[in-house]
């Protein structure tokens, strides 16, 4: 079975970290569907799924393309108060029938597109996840980015920034019950990621859950460096570094926790990615960096308070 996703992550345009309660308030996209809420070990809210008929096409290879008909499920994550994801994945089936059928019949299979004509699938894979979505196109990060603008949106949000970043993109697709486990994260651009992963025996949802994960924390890392990079702490105005290096200490250093929400199996490839990438001694470098500056410029500031006295 092959899954399509994309994850959008992004900083929720609030001056402070919403409150578990706003936030089920916040997701409650759909009237009557339950939100889901988890205090534990930090902020996690979790919206109802949505379904987006689409009939579009999907890239096959280099130059082919296939129609696509079918849903795409959508849902929005808010992690910590502060950080906003939306998600949109669908499930490609071929099709059995070679010509569109009535739209009841797709919507009695949520969340799957079935495609009319022929394609292998390990092609289909490297062609979705090379694409650049163009009309008529399945545009995944599309649909995902409607429904992060639905949160945006909301009366709830004040539009006040505590700092700047910029939205990272994760486009993925898994081969489930593929043999073996594989998973390949990759770096395309400064805001946009790729994820190829096979498994046998894992869930779909732990595979959104991961694949959410993954994007979370590569915003997180991503961001931070950026805030360090900006900050110039090797700069000769080490209070104006404080003050750019703030936003990280107040909003962003008690957010890493890989894995903590995902189940055994999954987690495994994390710690898989770990030993070959490095995000989180990567992390670590910058945060000891950030910590180191803060005590030199408090005793700095103190060294300066303390001068006249002697």
């Amino acid at each position: 079975m092959l899954v399509l996703g994309e994850v959008l992550t992004s900083l929720l345009p609030s001056s402070a970290a919403l409150p578990a309660d706003a936030g089920e308030r916040l997701l409650a996209l759909t009237t009557g569907a339950q939100v889901i809420r988890s205090d534990r070990p930090m902020s996690y809210v979790v919206s109802p799924e949505r379904l987006t008929g689409v009939d579009c096409h999907v890239p096959t290879g280099p130059h082919g393309t296939a129609r696509a008909i079918g849903t795409v499920t959508t849902r929005a994550v808010l992690t910590g108060g502060h950080v906003l994801q939306s998600s949109a994945r669908t499930t490609a089936v071929r099709s059995s029938h070679n010509r569109r059928l009535p739209w009841s019949y797709y919507l009695a299979r949520p969340s799957s597109v079935e495609i009319i004509g022929k394609y292998r699938e390990r092609a289909l894979t490297d062609a979705f996840l090379a694409a650049a979505p163009a009309p008529p196109m399945l545009n995944l990060a599309a649909i995902a980015g409607h429904t992060a603008d639905r949160v945006r949106n909301s009366a709830m949000v004040d539009s006040r920034v505590p700092f700047r970043s910029r939205q990272t993109t994760l486009r993925w697709a898994a081969a489930l019950g593929a043999e073996g486990d594989a998973l390949t994260f990759t770096v395309e651009r400064p805001d946009h990621r790729t994820v190829r992963l096979q498994t046998h025996g894992t869930e779909l949802g732990d595979v959104v859950a991961l694949c959410e994960d993954l994007a979370l924390h590569d915003w997180l890392l991503t961001t931070l460096t950026g805030l360090v990079t900006r900050a110039g702490l090797t700069g000769p105005k080490p209070s104006v570094a404080v003050d750019r290096i703030r936003p990280a200490v107040d909003h962003l250093l008690h957010l890493w926790m890989p894995g903590a929400r995902l189940e055994v199996r999954t987690r495994r490839f994390w710690e898989e990615m770990e030993q070959r990438a490095g995000f989180g001694r990567q992390w670590a470098a910058s945060v000891q960096r950030i910590r180191d500056h803060l005590a030199l410029s408090t005793l700095r500031e103190l060294g300066r308070l303390a001068g006249p006295a002697s």
